[in-house]
């Protein structure tokens, strides 16, 4: 064990997006979300955003955000599902690494539209949804509070 506290590593545009530390997919949930990380970071790069592509390294090896959108102030995890467990699951992953981008909002980029339901969830826990529709992207906004 190590006393080493969590650290950002930048990666490469080269580097894959999955699998990620502690995070057991499978090889089509790594595809889908590595694909919609890719399409998500050229569209941002085309509209002149700086974004860092990132792992927050912990110990023990945890599931980590995947993007930094400095221009918009955004820590980005992506996610192939938008059921209950996969969004607490989030929620629980972009709180804990959204501390290490200090005064960045949290936003889950899925791989299809989420439903009413997980819509919902995401804004009452103050997380963008983002998804991909034809070549560009939707987001929506969580509500403000007290809304």
């Amino acid at each position: 064990m190590t006393t080493d506290r969590p650290r950002i590593v930048n990666l490469s545009p080269a580097d894959p997006a999955r699998p990620q530390p502690g995070r057991a997919n499978g090889a089509e949930a790594d595809r889908a979300e590595n694909a919609v990380l890719t399409a998500y970071l050229a569209h941002l790069t085309a509209k002149g955003h700086h974004v860092l592509r990132h792992r927050v390294v912990t110990y023990p090896a945890l599931a980590s955000t995947d993007l930094f959108d400095r221009t918009a102030g955004e820590v980005v995890m992506a996610s192939h599902r938008s059921d209950y467990h996969a969004l607490i699951s989030a929620h629980g992953v972009l709180s804990d690494c959204a501390q290490h981008f200090p005064s960045a909002r949290r936003a889950l980029l899925l791989t299809a539209e989420p439903g009413p339901a997980a819509r919902e969830f995401l804004s009452h826990h103050q997380i963008i949804a983002i998804w991909p529709e034809g070549e560009s992207f939707v987001r929506a906004h969580p509500a403000a509070r007290g809304s």
